[in-house]
């Protein structure tokens, strides 16, 4: 990658340094993401006890949301873990525009090595916001070459006001030995967000899945009134994996249009709207896997579904 090669040419050159953090320093630790930034904020389903009295049954689909969107959080923390480190020291040099880290000792792996690197460009002009790529990089001690098992760009003067995205590389950790054992991720996990204006996007892709997720293109979109959109896969405890879009009210409630591919064969797909306690309303489920294969399967009318914001996905 261009902006990588020419940060490896920065931290060759620079003179190593120490100190304090200037005013510059913060702004390129601005342009790092933070917890907030990326996470998924997917509202619990339903209040407790509520779903025992739905007269109709409940949302299943939609009861897994808010689980599927902890396991990518979970994925979201594993990145930001990575970055939060450094935030606790300054940068070893600098230079007008760039930064960079280390090399240091892996204190969570020992025998290898890490350093960071930022550089800071202007492609709209030196009046407009900046753009920041940076990559964290690993090595075996001793070896000469470093490995990018983190990489990423932002667009904006702060995390929280602009746009940006990650890739966390599994399979380069795995290949430095530094995979938490044998149950780690394998594969790319890709984040891409746009806080710069309402709705707040966030998309996240794992190619092999991770963190208890299907491997998926994911998408949360987040309003200011509490209302948002979530397109995520699941598999449910027979094993029938399914791709959802849903999009929910301030309260909860909302609607989703799902397709699924059934463990034992077959494929389908149905539509179902719930209410703020994630009782079903509407059902159209033409192949009847929502009812066990029992036909007909529906409920209501399409005019029973809450108005819910219209997915940018």
């Amino acid at each position: 990658m261009r902006s990588v090669t020419r940060l490896l040419g920065i931290a060759a050159l620079a003179l190593a340094g120490c100190g304090n953090y200037s005013t510059e320093d913060l702004r390129f630790l601005a342009a790092l993401p933070t917890r907030e930034d990326l996470r998924v904020a997917v509202p619990e389903a339903g209040t407790a006890g509520a779903l025992s009295s739905c007269a109709n049954g409940e949302a299943e689909v939609w009861l897994w949301a808010k689980p599927t969107s902890d396991g990518l959080n979970r994925g979201v923390d594993f990145v930001v873990s990575l970055i939060d480190a450094v935030r606790r020291h300054p940068p070893t040099w600098r230079e007008a525009d760039a930064r960079g880290w280390g090399p240091f000792d892996d204190a969570d792996h020992p025998g290898r090595q890490i350093q960071v690197l930022i550089a800071r460009y202007y492609p709209d002009g030196p009046d407009a916001p900046p753009r920041h790529d940076y990559a964290f990089q690993a090595r075996v001690a001793g070896s000469p070459a470093f490995t990018t098992i983190l990489g990423g760009t932002f667009h904006g003067a702060s995390s929280a006001r602009g746009r940006g995205s990650a890739i966390l590389f599994f399979d380069a950790i795995w290949a430095l030995g530094m995979n938490d054992g044998p149950g780690a991720p394998r594969g790319e996990m890709r984040i891409d967000y746009d806080r710069a204006s309402e709705p707040v996007t966030i998309g996240l892709s794992l190619t092999r899945g991770g963190f208890g997720t299907e491997g998926f293109g994911y998408g949360y979109a987040g309003w200011r009134d509490g209302s948002g959109a979530f397109d995520y896969a699941f598999r449910n405890a027979p094993g029938d994996r399914l791709e959802v879009g849903a999009s929910y009210d301030a309260a909860g409630a909302g609607r989703a249009a799902a397709t699924f591919t059934a463990a034992a064969g077959g494929q389908g797909s149905f539509r179902q709207c719930w209410d703020a306690s994630a009782c079903l309303v509407y059902l159209d489920d033409p192949a009847g896997f929502s009812c066990g294969g029992a036909l007909p399967c529906s409920l209501g009318t399409p005019a029973d579904c809450p108005a819910t914001p219209v997915s940018p996905f």
